[in-house]
């Protein structure tokens, strides 16, 4: 039996059960409180979650690179695959004031994204823990040092990979010329 690692997001609403923090630790902190909580969530906190799902699936669903063929982020798997499942059915069965959003493994940078900018509208907080970052509704990323990491991880993948259907000058495609070059480069 294979064993497949997920990557956790963890969301709350500062609103609710706790204040915004104001240090990576003090998020540490309030996550983990929240999550020790056995108290079941409530209608509003599900309302929320459920909107938070859905616009999850709008973002797969509009997101260039899930197109037919891309060769970027082809995801076979189709939804399930790209967030790691229907994150529509784990808001569903969130008990917690914490909503953990299991992301398929690395990369997942695209899914990142997608989520922070959903919960942001939202008003909602993200606690990434694996990469040590916390990102608050207003824009603000804990520890403030890793903001320019994140805006940098960002813009890369706005900018995203050429289109692969597109042929450059020579008549290869992106990933030919890839190929090809790393081929000349280690000897044919």
């Amino acid at each position: 039996m294979t064993q497949t690692s997920t990557y956790d997001l963890c969301i709350w609403d500062p609103a609710r059960p706790a204040a915004l923090p104001a240090t990576h630790h003090e998020a540490l902190d309030i996550m983990e409180r929240l999550s020790s909580l056995n108290t079941p969530a409530d209608d509003v906190w599900r309302a929320t979650l459920a909107e938070f799902a859905s616009l999850l699936v709008e973002r797969y669903e509009v997101d260039k690179f899930n197109q037919a063929g891309s060769l970027q982020h082809n995801h076979s798997g189709g939804l399930n695959a790209f967030w790691g499942g229907d994150p529509r059915k784990g808001a569903a069965e969130c008990k917690t004031a914490v909503y953990r959003l299991a992301l398929p493994g690395e990369p997942c940078l695209r899914q990142i994204a997608y989520a922070v900018e959903v919960a942001a509208g939202l008003g909602l907080v993200v606690f990434d823990d694996d990469n040590g970052m916390c990102f608050l509704p207003g824009g603000k990323i804990l520890p403030e040092d890793v903001r320019e990491m994140w805006e940098s991880n960002l813009a890369d993948l706005k900018a995203g990979l050429p289109d692969p259907s597109i042929g450059v000058p020579d008549g290869r495609n992106i990933w030919q010329r890839i190929a090809g070059d790393l081929f000349d480069a280690l000897g044919r």
